[in-house]
């Protein structure tokens, strides 16, 4: 939990932020300098100590020092295209790296681009390697706060999806939709699917 952003803070609430309730000998110099304790440099610089003098309390304005920098990498392939199927079941895999979480949630969601969704889709996840069609999937909303929240991740890995997508019973569909995933406010880049109509023979 970071120290308040403005008024009163004390060498106590510095001392209990960094892990060292019991501490007493410490001065101001030797906590900004990181005599007493590494300061985290994850903090933005207007977030931490400078280090240099004059010391001064207000300089730990909202440091953290558990902060870490979460951040995404790149999916491992781009647009997915989906021919429409009354009825079938498409699979495709995906996978991204991630850095920084700590335990994190994970919510799964789309935003609609163009056209009408007519079919389901959902996802299972691993950070082990891509599950199969037998695992647990969940169903991936046009909105936040729908993925519920068992699935979590930690540290720094790669995370595996296998994107499974059920096709209306009867009807074709052409629509194109940006799924993104969130965690501890950051979020992936968009990954796209696009299913199109080429029941006559047409390509998007």
């Amino acid at each position: 939990m970071a120290l308040a952003a403005s008024g009163q803070i004390s060498i106590n609430d510095i001392y209990t932020e960094t892990g060292n309730e019991n501490e007493l000998n410490a001065s101001l110099k030797d906590i900004s300098d990181g005599t007493f304790v590494t300061i985290n440099t994850e903090n933005a610089s207007a977030n931490r100590p400078d280090g240099s003098a004059p010391h001064a309390m207000s300089e730990f304005y909202s440091y953290d020092h558990d902060l870490t920098n979460t951040s995404y990498g790149t999916w491992s392939a781009g647009q997915q295209s989906i021919g429409s199927n009354p009825g079938g079941t498409n699979y495709y895999n995906r996978s991204i790296t991630f850095t920084g979480f700590t335990s994190d949630v994970i919510d799964v969601y789309y935003t609609l681009n163009s056209g009408v969704v007519r079919g389901g889709l959902s996802v299972a996840t691993s950070t082990s390697g891509f599950p199969n069609n037998s695992a647990t999937y969940r169903t991936v909303n046009s909105s936040t706060g729908n993925f519920g929240t068992a699935v979590s991740i930690n540290g720094s890995g790669t995370l595996y999806c296998r994107f499974k997508y059920i096709q209306h019973s009867s009807l074709h569909e052409t629509s194109n939709r940006t799924i993104k995933i969130v965690a501890d406010g950051e979020t992936t880049p968009g990954l796209v699917q696009n299913n199109f109509d080429d029941s006559g023979g047409g390509f998007p």
